[in-house]
């Protein structure tokens, strides 16, 4: 039998920073909708005990039941934002330096088939 994966412990602090903070987020989203915990988990169509998982951060927990809390409030226009290239700074500027110095068209070939 596999071992559980112990990423709450080992994930870097950004990480679970991060998951804790969405978490949190999607606990106030769902108190301003005047939704029970079990009211919001019915309508993503997850467990309670999975719900509860994501309010409290656990990065164990799948990225699915985040989105599909998000859905369930109507704030899926936030999932568009989502790792968007747009918003990839540093990936533009690495882009950038791999940019070649110069750029040469191919001569075309002579065809010698008639």
């Amino acid at each position: 039998m596999p071992r559980p994966l112990q990423l709450n412990q080992t994930a870097p602090f950004a990480v679970r920073d991060g998951a804790l903070r969405i978490g949190e987020r999607l606990a106030v989203a769902r108190k301003r909708r005047r939704l029970t915990l079990r009211e919001l988990a019915a309508k993503a169509g997850v467990s309670y005990d999975t719900a509860r998982a994501v309010e409290a951060g656990n990065l164990q927990t799948g990225l699915g039941a985040y989105l599909a809390m998000l859905w369930a409030m109507g704030l899926e226009s936030e999932i568009q934002a989502f790792a968007d290239p747009e918003r990839d700074e540093e990936g533009k500027q690495l882009e950038l330096t791999r940019l070649p110095q110069r750029v040469r068209h191919r001569k075309e070939r002579l065809d010698d088939e008639f």
